[in-house]
């Protein structure tokens, strides 16, 4: 992701230089034969993919709001069917696959609580062993683009 978001600066970086810098003008006693730019190759298009972009880019600072809610309320559960796991993620990258992670551990019946945390790709998972299974809620973070390692 750093590399891309890296290329894509300097790809619009080039582009507005490149739509920006003087035009040198060229002395030709021939017909000047100006044609209208299509709106492909205009300035408002290049202003338009640009801020696309930097939405786009900062998409992991605010996907959280197109999740549900995580939190969920315990009416009773016995202590002792209570099991909390750590689970080593593969390829969580921004906050956005943190939320990811936690959603999908939460679609799990008997599942209590999840934290997920893409800098030290790992998360923990509480949930009520008479409920469900380790495999289960393995099963769903692996439903995702995000693997648990074993």
């Amino acid at each position: 992701r750093p590399y891309l978001l890296g290329i894509t600066v300097l790809v619009l970086g080039y582009a507005w230089y490149q739509k920006l810098r003087p035009k040198q003008e060229i002395e030709c006693a021939c017909e000047e034969n100006e044609e209208k730019q299509s709106f492909m190759q205009s300035k408002n298009f290049l202003l338009i993919v640009t801020i696309f972009s930097a939405v786009m880019m900062a998409f992991p600072y605010y996907s959280g709001i197109f999740f549900t809610d995580t939190k969920k309320e315990v009416i009773s559960v016995k202590q002792e069917n209570l099991e909390t796991r750590t689970f080593d993620i593969e390829g969580m990258t921004c906050e956005a696959c943190n939320y990811t992670v936690m959603n999908a551990a939460n679609e799990v019946g008997g599942v209590i609580s999840a934290e997920a945390s893409y800098e030290t790709g790992k998360a923990t998972i509480t949930f009520d062993k008479s409920k469900t299974t380790e495999t289960e809620v393995i099963e769903s973070i692996n439903q995702t683009h995000y693997t648990v390692k074993e």
